[in-house]
C-alpha cells in the first residue's frame, strides 16, 4: 500500500489502447525457488503475482524447484505460492519494472505439520480490508510464529499500523524488514511517507533517496524533488524532477514543476522549454492550462 499526503500529487492512471499498453508492458524479471522445510525442491508449485492494476503473472516451479517470471511493471505486487500438500503462502513485494529483481525463495511447510494456518493469510487480508486491524495483527503474529523466516510479513504488519495511525509501530515493523533486506524499496518508501506526514523532511529524504535506485517508480524522485524545492535546494529539485519526467514521459506534473524550478534560478529559456513540453503533452489539464497562462505573461514576452 502506498500512502500519499497533501505534499504530493495523486496520479490517475489513464486507460489506453492495446497497442500502447503493449508498448508500456513491464520488463521486470523475478526468479526464485520453492522448497520444503527439509530443503528439498518442490516441483509444481504455482507462483502467482498480482499487480495493483489487477494484472496477473504466473509461473510453475520445475523439478529443481526453480521458477522465473518476466513482465513486471514497477510497483507493489502480491505474491502467492500454492503447492499440493503444502501450506499456501502470500507476500507483498516492491518490484522494479526493468531488469532483474532480487530473487525470492519460498519455503513451504507440509500440511501435516500445521494446525490451521493454511487459510490464515487469506483471512487476514479480508480482515484488513474490513478495518479489523487488531484482529489482523493477531493473525499476522500467529503466522510469524509458524513461519519465523517470513520477515516480509513485517511489511504487512507495518501497513496495518499505518492504517491505525500508529506511526512509530509502523516504522518499527518496516525497520524489521530492512534488517533482513536493507534496500527493500517498499519499506524505504513507506518510512519516507510516514516521515513526511510527521513533517520530518530531512529523515524522509534519507529513506526516499535510498529507494530511488531500487525502483523505477516515478513518484519516488518526484517526492524527493518536492522536498528539495520546498527547501530552496533548486538544483537538486531540478535533477529529480527531470528523473521523474524521464521515468514517466506522459506525466505533465514534473514538467510544470521543472518550469517553476528553472524560473527560481532565472533560467527563462529552460523554463520556457518545460512549459511548452507540458502544454504539448497535456493542453487540457490544469497543469497544461497553467503553463499556457505562464507563457502569456510579460516575463516570456521576448
Amino acid at each position: 500500500m502506498r500512502n500519499r499526503y497533501p505534499l504530493f500529487h495523486v496520479l490517475v492512471l489513464l486507460a489506453v489502447g492495446a497497442s500502447v499498453a503493449l508498448a508500456q508492458m513491464g520488463t521486470g524479471r523475478v526468479i526464485g525457488s520453492a522448497e520444503d522445510t527439509s530443503g528439498q525442491p518442490i516441483e509444481g508449485a504455482v507462483i502467482t503475482a498480482t499487480g495493483a492494476d489487477g494484472k496477473t503473472l504466473e509461473a510453475t516451479s520445475g523439478s529443481d524447484g526453480k521458477w522465473a517470471i518476466l513482465g513486471f511493471r514497477s510497483g507493489m505486487w502480491d505474491f502467492s505460492v500454492v503447492a499440493d500438500g503444502y501450506v499456501a503462502q502470500a507476500y507483498k513485494q516492491q518490484i522494479k519494472g526493468s531488469g532483474r529483481n532480487p530473487p525470492m525463495f519460498f519455503v513451504l511447510e507440509p500440511v501435516r505439520e500445521t494446525r490451521s494456518s493454511g487459510s490464515m493469510l487469506g483471512e487476514v487480508n479480508e480482515m484488513v480490508e474490513n478495518g479489523q486491524y487488531a484482529e489482523a495483527l493477531v493473525k499476522y503474529e500467529e503466522f510469524l510464529a509458524a513461519e519465523p523466516m517470513s520477515y516480509q510479513i513485517h511489511y504487512n504488519i507495518g501497513t496495518v499500523y499505518l492504517k491505525m495511525e500508529e506511526f512509530e509501530k509502523a516504522i518499527a515493523s518496516y525497520e524489521k524488514v530492512l534488517d533482513e533486506e536493507p534496500m527493500h524499496a517498499g519499506s524505504l518508501i513507506a518510512i519516507g511517507d510516514v516521515k513526511v506526514q510527521q513533517q520530518e523532511f530531512d529523515e524522509a529524504v534519507v529513506y526516499f533517496e535510498k529507494a530511488i535506485d531500487q525502483t523505477d517508480d516515478e513518484m519516488v524522485p518526484f517526492n524527493v524533488a518536492e522536498i528539495y524545492f520546498s527547501r530552496g535546494e533548486t538544483d537538486k529539485a531540478i535533477e529529480l524532477y527531470t528523473l521523474a519526467a524521464e521515468r514517466k514521459p506522459d506525466w505533465q506534473d514534473p514538467l510544470l514543476k521543472l518550469a517553476y524550478a528553472h524560473l527560481n534560478k532565472g533560467d527563462m529559456d529552460a523554463a520556457k522549454t518545460s512549459l511548452e513540453a507540458c502544454i504539448a503533452l497535456a493542453p487540457d489539464t490544469v497543469e497544461g492550462q497553467t503553463a499556457a497562462q505562464m507563457l502569456q505573461s510579460p516575463a516570456f514576452a521576448n
